[in-house]
């Protein structure tokens, strides 16, 4: 394995180009290019040719960060360092490739990405075309989509490459467009989503008294612990009945019914109950994930390749 050692000891390339250079827009639209180009040649290709791709794809993924895991990393490595042996040579390679390769999810993230800006635009255009039910909705989006892009763009760069100060950020010389895409991200869409959010609250409401209803034991903890939790957030209830337990016990630290105070019970239902609930819980969706992890790398979820 001694032609590991080259490896191990070449700097990691260099992918990164000046901002708004012409080298790093060449870079941008011969890398569209090819990943286009991958893309439309996978989405065409038959069946029996895209699988053993994808899967040759997701095990090496897989696979180099099995054996980033496993094996031994070097540990107070200097920079003029050299492999004394072959294990070292992996190990070295492996400890310089990994950012690189960690930023290959990256593609990955903008392939998916213009995915789904494919399906969004696919969808919804052929309902505008055929004016479908709803297509008003679908202008809506459209129009709100391509409005969100222009000016959020043309914001990013003007304080990414003509702002080197920071002005725009203290609205000292803010434009048409920056304040557009104030308007558009400030104050209109964070303001919806804050809006929706504040509508599922009435769900969720309605869905717990739906599940407290005292019809079973189970039911019956869960409307208790419920009950002291919300009390304890409750400083009308909370602050009065502390002090009434410091009036019985004359502010002792070490008396017991110190214990009584609503504080104290949440604090044992939390320490006792519910964190170790969670860390099972937590415990059993890592060993789901991580056997539906080795389901997709070794090839057996075929549900997702088609």
């Amino acid at each position: 394995m001694n032609f590991l050692l080259p490896l191990a000891q070449a700097e990691p390339p260099a992918f990164s180009q000046p901002h708004n250079s012409p080298q790093l827009w060449t870079a941008i639209i011969i890398t569209f290019l090819v990943s286009f180009a991958v893309l439309i040649a996978l989405l065409f290709a038959p069946t029996k040719a895209r699988r053993p791709v994808i899967w040759t794809g997701t095990f090496l993924s897989g696979a180099f960060y099995v054996l980033l895991f496993l094996w031994p990393k070097p540990i107070n490595r200097a920079d003029d360092d050299l492999p004394r042996n072959a294990v070292e040579g992996v190990s070295f390679w492996i400890s310089d490739f990994q950012p690189t390769f960690a930023a290959s999810t990256n593609v990955i993230a903008a392939f998916l990405l213009g995915l789904g800006i494919y399906s969004v635009l696919r969808v919804h255009i052929t309902r505008l075309l055929k004016r479908q039910k709803d297509w008003v909705f679908s202008v809506v989006l459209l129009t709100a989509m391509v409005t969100m892009v222009v000016f959020g763009y043309i914001d990013y760069v003007q304080r990414e490459f003509h702002d080197k100060e920071g002005k725009l950020v203290e609205m000292v010389n803010w434009g048409p467009a920056n304040y557009g895409f104030d308007l558009l991200f400030d104050g209109l869409l964070q303001q919806m989503d804050a809006a929706m959010f504040s509508m599922i609250a009435f769900f969720i409401l309605s869905a717990a008294f739906r599940a407290f209803r005292v019809r079973s034991v189970e039911a019956t903890v869960l409307m208790g612990s419920a009950l002291i939790m919300i009390l304890s957030l409750m400083g009308a209830i909370d602050v009065p009945w502390s002090n009434m337990v410091d009036g019985i016990t004359g502010k002792d630290p070490s008396h017991f019914l110190n214990n009584m105070k609503i504080s104290e019970v949440k604090g044992w239902f939390q320490s006792t109950l519910q964190v170790p609930s969670l860390r099972a819980l937590e415990f059993g969706v890592g060993l789901g994930a991580l056997a539906m992890g080795l389901r997709i790398w070794l090839g057996l979820e075929k549900g997702g390749v088609s």
